[in-house]
């Protein structure tokens, strides 16, 4: 759930001034020390909606005795004069990376209004959803149309390289703040996806606006209901949504929750409360102590699910509070669940603001199904398991990569199982660019318009990519399976 992130005229006057700078320093680190070893930190939106500043009022810890220590050095002895606002953020930021905690982090003013933009659904980037797996930056979730998602990026590719400069040591605000840029502009990533080589993809930047629900109804009174994120206002809009597919004749139900990374949990457990009944409880809570808390519907069950067959598609790039929701409407026998095993986050984190506007944001407590099932990396596992084709898991071609006869590397593999399943015949599936591989490409330049040379490269190597992109969304077996599921449902 997923949020970013301190002259000389008279050596009196300079040792006064000394004194003052020292003391701020102290003040603001002695605030941090609170807001984390303390219980009464004031949390906001990601568990509650409330939003509050934190007191800035505490006592002095001599565990900090070293940390004023390296600041004074530092601040009188380096060789050049020192930005002190830095100093006292970067001591921060590296306090919470000590955690070992991906969901944990400190952000800036400026960080913290980049966290604010995504969650409200408007920013420029790529459209895709950054997390940490150990020491690698990962891809958690590329948003659905987003410029990642047309361009191949799948949930957990690890992410090396921005620009050709390597990622190691990045935090994931790091990573994040030079992903986004201007609308227009391109980046390329370095990625890796499983055992595969690295592979580089470009992607042009652009103006993310989410909706966070879609709707549309299929064949045989069955509505789909794609949910892309838990942002502010999808509560209202998925009200909305089932409202529309109701007066449309809905009496199926189909919920698309892949990759979608999570996002406020107040608003998963408003959208659980449209299926579950006042009162039944909805998901738990459990602190460090083992201090239990049971988080119940609030609202009567709207009168449009009741008895509604649903069925949730889901993968591994649904995580945090897309699982809350799902886990709890299967664990009430309200819907079933196809498609492949979630991510598996299990945890919540709530945040701390500060007057300056900075922000911590931390992992506050567990949280488990109305079963009392922890799903923490582990992830709820279908009832029904349907995988993609192999073409949808394959390598992403790099347009500026030129693939050509006698080649022989793992991404040629890639190559022909997209040929494949589009229709042209590349012979053996394997790491060889051979004749066969060669006139399938012909065949494939030819009937798309395009000089036909027998190499994918550049704008062959695009169309390629756009075309499986177009059969995967057309052939869909997930939702077919899912479609079907709730067909049989009763």
């Amino acid at each position: 759930m997923d949020v970013k992130n301190l002259t000389n005229e008279h050596k009196e006057s300079d040792q006064q001034e000394k004194k003052i700078t020292i003391s701020l320093f102290k003040l603001i680190i002695t605030v941090v020390s609170a807001v984390i070893l303390t219980a009464a930190v004031t949390t906001f939106a990601l568990i509650g909606g409330n939003k509050a500043t934190v007191d800035n009022e505490a006592p002095k810890r001599s565990e900090f005795m070293k940390l004023y220590q390296v600041y004074d050095t530092l601040s009188e002895n380096y060789y050049k004069d020192v930005d002190k606002s830095k100093l006292i953020d970067s001591a921060i930021k590296g306090m919470v990376s000590g955690l070992d905690d991906p969901y944990s982090e400190y952000m800036t003013k400026e960080e913290q209004q980049e966290f604010s933009d995504t969650m409200s659904g408007d920013f420029q980037g790529i459209g895709a959803e950054m997390g940490q797996d150990g020491e690698k930056i990962i891809i958690t979730s590329p948003l659905k149309d987003s410029p990642a998602y047309k361009a191949g990026v799948k949930p957990n590719d690890e992410v090396l390289a921005i620009d050709g400069k390597t990622t190691e040591g990045m935090t994931t605000v790091d990573v994040v703040s030079k992903i986004r840029g201007k609308a227009g502009t391109p980046v390329t990533l370095t990625l890796k996806r499983g055992s595969g080589d690295p592979f580089k993809v470009v992607i042009k930047r652009d103006n993310i606006h989410m909706e966070s629900v879609e709707s549309k109804m299929l064949k045989d009174k069955t509505a789909l209901i794609t949910v892309t994120k838990f942002q502010e206002g999808t509560a209202s809009e998925f009200h909305e949504a089932l409202k529309k597919m109701d007066e449309a004749g809905m009496e199926k139900l189909v919920l698309d929750f892949r990759n979608n990374p999570g996002g406020y949990l107040e608003e998963a457990k408003k959208m659980a409360g449209e299926f579950i009944d006042k009162g039944d409880i909805l998901f738990y809570t459990q602190t460090k102590d083992g201090k239990t808390e049971a988080y119940k519907s609030e609202n009567p069950a709207n009168p449009v699910t009741k008895s509604l067959p649903t069925v949730i598609i889901m993968n591994e790039g649904s995580a945090s509070a897309s699982e809350v929701f799902a886990a709890a409407l299967r664990d009430h026998d309200k819907a079933r669940i196809v498609g492949t095993k979630s991510f598996g986050k299990g945890i919540v984190q709530t945040a701390a603001p500060y007057k300056d506007e900075s922000l911590l944001k931390f992992t506050q407590m567990k949280w488990l199904t109305p079963n009392k099932t922890w799903i923490h990396k582990k992830g709820i596992a279908p009832d029904k398991k349907i995988e993609l084709p192999a073409y949808a898991n394959s390598h992403v071609l790099d347009p500026g990569e030129v693939f050509t006869i006698g080649e022989k590397n793992k991404r040629i593999e890639s190559l022909e199982l997209g040929l494949e399943a589009l229709g042209y015949d590349a012979g053996k599936v394997d790491t060889e660019f051979d004749a066969q591989t060669q006139a399938a490409v012909q065949n494939f330049q030819y009937e798309n318009g395009l000089e036909v040379t027998g190499t994918m490269q550049g704008k062959t190597t695009d169309k390629f990519t756009e075309l499986l992109r177009k059969k995967l969304e057309s052939d869909d077996p997930q939702l077919q399976g899912a479609v079907q599921m709730v067909k049989n449902t009763k």
